[in-house]
């Protein structure tokens, strides 16, 4: 089976981990190379998680620090505890010996290098703020537009606008980004909360991780439990717990798994106010303004949790 080949971007983050590791198990994909940007957390400690996730699942990707602040406003400080814990991946004692390290090449050198030596198109998975996405569309355009096959973006919203502090975090923290990347031209999958609150794991999704017997479950589950107590106490309970960005993943891996979407423009609001950084979508199709990304309304949850399941089986 020929894989397909990604480059991940991300902040991890528990949704984050589990997008790492349904990518990193599954025998479709082959993951060229991780970047970091900052967002959940600061560089140094999202970072910091990618390469203990990577240690602890027995995985050996390049991993390449990016973006410390967004490109236009100044990083916002989230050293509260948030959704994610104080180091953004609380809720797992990680071995403190880890072998591996970050790459010398940053972010934006690592993905251009990866791009104009690769003989087919690349898919970039993005699951934090579009910060090092904008950059390298910005540096790179019409590499870019040549080499890159899809952008699935774990992003935004579209049957409802949250202000701030409420707003869909990716976007919202980078909107300048965001408006280059949605922008940019370039075939973008945009799977937003409309999908991600409907991707709930309950209890027994996490009794099936430790059930695998490997390492890598019973961290899953153990991160996963935290991340139900902080999300569903510091946003929304409904009756379980999302895995936003993993549904980024799943889409890339398997498209049949999306059971309803629809193409439509949508704008990034970047103009300063409570709406800054919200993605309006013309859902309506009244606008008259070309179609810039598929958006993603709902996943087959059975399939997408069972995917997880047997990625992270495949893993240490």
């Amino acid at each position: 089976m020929k894989k397909i080949p990604v480059i991940i971007d991300c902040d991890p983050g528990h949704d984050d981990m589990v997008a790492l590791i349904l990518a990193l198990g599954n025998e479709g994909l082959d993951v060229k190379l991780i970047t970091n940007v900052a967002g959940n957390k600061v560089i140094e400690k999202v970072t910091n998680n990618t390469l203990n996730i990577l240690n602890y699942c027995g995985a050996d990707v390049e991993v390449a620090a990016g973006a410390r602040q967004p490109l236009v406003r100044g990083y916002r400080r989230t050293d509260t505890e948030g959704a994610h814990g104080l180091s953004g991946l609380d809720g797992f004692d990680f071995p403190g010996d880890n072998p591996l390290r970050v790459s010398d090449r940053t972010a934006l050198e690592a993905a251009a290098d990866i791009l104009k030596e690769s003989e087919e198109k690349v898919t970039f998975v993005c699951t934090g703020p579009l910060s090092n996405m904008g950059l390298l569309i910005r540096a790179y355009p019409d590499l870019c537009r040549e080499k890159i096959r899809e952008i699935s973006i774990m992003g935004g919203t579209c049957h409802f606008i949250l202000t701030k502090p409420f707003m869909e975090f990716n976007t919202y923290f980078d909107a300048e980004a965001s408006k280059i990347v949605f922008e940019s031209g370039i075939p973008l999958v945009m799977y937003g909360y409309d999908v991600t609150y409907k991707a709930l794991f309950q209890e027994d999704f996490l009794e099936k991780l430790e059930n695998l017997g490997n390492k890598t479950g019973h961290m899953m589950a153990e991160l996963l439990r935290k991340f139900t107590d902080l999300h569903n106490r510091v946003w929304l309970d409904l009756g379980g717990c999302p895995v936003h960005d993993a549904c980024a993943v799943a889409g890339v891996i398997d498209r049949s798994l999306i059971k309803k979407s629809d193409s439509m423009y949508v704008e990034i609001m970047t103009e300063p106010g409570p709406l800054s950084g919200a993605t309006v979508c013309d859902y309506e199709h009244r606008s008259g303004k070309p179609e810039n990304a598929e958006v993603v309304f709902e996943l087959d949850l059975e399939r997408f949790l069972n995917l997880i399941l047997e990625s992270a089986g495949r893993l240490a």
